[in-house]
């Protein structure tokens, strides 16, 4: 009987040092079943990268426009932005801006629509028009159109095929004047 006796010792022992070895992989065990289980949230913060009618002007204000923007308009993924004629000589670079952030920076623009108008008194005379959507525009054309907003000399309205001019008689003048000033 006396070996059963050690027997059980040693079943003892054995047991305890099993358990001493277990406990020490205890901390690798636990990091990698939170590992697994970590939580993926369901609900995402919405970013910036969506523009909606609570961030309409937050959105476009951080964007240093040259002429100011008089109206803002968002419905159905359509911006609309009318500015104030003040400097023609940048209104290229305003718009690429514009364009810009409207395809580059935010997801759900479909289309721009920009209008510059000069005031006149009480009057607003319209200037021009420019529209263009989002299907045709490239990357490599965005890339470029970015370019464009950084070289405030740039031509947009020469070399852009991808936006509707119509600059009315009064925005020809207007144009005019800046260039023989």
């Amino acid at each position: 009987m006396p070996i059963g006796r050690y027997l059980s010792w040693i079943a003892f022992v054995a047991t305890g040092f099993a358990v001493v070895l277990l406990l020490a992989r205890l901390p690798a065990a636990e990091q990698n079943l939170n590992h697994r289980l970590s939580s993926v949230s369901v609900f995402e913060p919405e970013s910036a990268a969506r523009l909606t009618d609570d961030r309409l002007v937050d959105a476009l204000s951080a964007i240093p426009l040259s002429n100011r923007p008089i109206r803002l308009e968002w419905n159905h993924g359509i911006l609309a932005v009318d500015l104030r004629g003040e400097e023609p000589r940048l209104l290229n670079r305003d718009i690429a801006l514009l364009l810009g952030f409207a395809y580059s920076d935010v997801r759900n623009v479909k289309q721009v629509l920009i209008r510059a108008f000069e005031s006149r008194g009480e009057r607003k005379v319209l200037l021009l028009a420019a529209e263009t959507r989002k299907t045709d525009w490239t990357e490599e054309e965005l890339a470029l159109l970015r370019q464009s907003a950084d070289n405030p000399g740039s031509e947009l309205a020469g070399r852009s095929t991808n936006i509707r001019w119509t600059i009315t008689a009064a925005g020809k003048r207007w144009f005019g004047n800046f260039a023989n000033s």
